[in-house]
């Protein structure tokens, strides 16, 4: 008996052991440890590809109207003769309230106290000024008046050269339209770097967009920017139908990192080129 136990204790340790983790099935999922985020302040945001060995890991998904920053990426075995591939980032939410981002829904709230309204802390009591004697103290305002004079008239002068310097360099400035064609021609010359490629085109559309259309441009966001009524009537249909393209097309390359090849890249280069030929005068 005691034999017959040994040879059989194995065998049930063996029958025991816990059948192995099923695979995952093959996509892409996003996911974030808490779904309550606070305005402007950073949280952890993962994306996890799942795919057959030997198959390649897809695009990055949209992650706007969040700002990002990838940290790290892992690449492991899921069983299955499977790849998994995490993608960790860190990533701010500049909008408040509900915020979808590739079927993950955010709730932003303000980082501020409830019941704070937002202005600033005054002192509670001022410090009274000493009162110095008076012909010391009519002395330091006559001085003060002259330093301040001599301070302001200085000012202007310089103000006024600026000035002058600016209208005549304003001059003989070519038009917006025709330098950026030009630096679009100097961006099409330069070795294929698609990162940098993309940081340059969406410096050129909005220094474009901000003298031709819109002041605010370089400081928008590209939801702003499509979204604005005015800019859009100044633009036409076609043009914004452009725009309205080509700004998440440069987003998901500047802040998701996303991978594109440099023939997408320099189909961007056409849209630019026929944006800015049809809105130049």
């Amino acid at each position: 008996m005691r034999l017959a136990a040994a040879l059989l204790a194995p065998l049930l340790v063996t029958c025991r052991r816990t059948p192995p983790p099923r695979a995952a099935a093959p996509g892409t999922t996003v996911s974030v440890a808490n779904t309550a985020v606070e305005f402007g302040v950073a949280f952890p945001l993962t994306v996890t590809h799942v795919v057959r060995s030997g198959a390649p890991v897809p695009p990055e998904p949209s992650l706007a109207p969040l700002v990002t920053r990838l940290e790290s990426t892992t690449a492991g075995s899921g069983g299955d003769a499977q790849v998994v591939e995490e993608r960790r980032h860190r990533a701010w939410a500049f909008a408040l309230g509900e915020v979808d981002v590739s079927g993950v829904r955010l709730h932003v709230r303000s980082s501020l106290p409830v019941d704070d309204d937002g202005w600033p802390e005054l002192p509670e009591e001022l410090l009274a000024v000493p009162r110095p004697r008076r012909a010391a103290g009519i002395a330091a305002l006559v001085a003060g008046g002259a330093v301040l004079g001599a301070a302001a008239l200085a000012l202007w002068i310089r103000r006024r050269r600026r000035r002058n310097v600016g209208f005549a360099a304003a001059a003989d400035r070519p038009p917006a339209g025709a330098r950026a064609l030009a630096r679009l021609q100097r961006l099409r010359a330069q070795p294929p770097d698609v990162a940098a490629l993309h940081d340059e085109a969406s410096a050129l559309l909005r220094d474009y967009v901000e003298e031709r259309f819109e002041p605010r441009a370089p400081s928008r966001t590209s939801e702003e920017l499509i979204g604005d009524a005015a800019l859009a009537r100044a633009l036409g249909d076609a043009p914004r139908a452009r725009l309205v393209a080509v700004l998440p097309a440069l987003d998901r390359v500047r802040f998701g990192r996303s991978v594109v090849a440099p023939t997408v890249a320099l189909r961007l280069l056409d849209e630019l080129e026929a944006f800015v030929g049809e809105t130049s005068p």
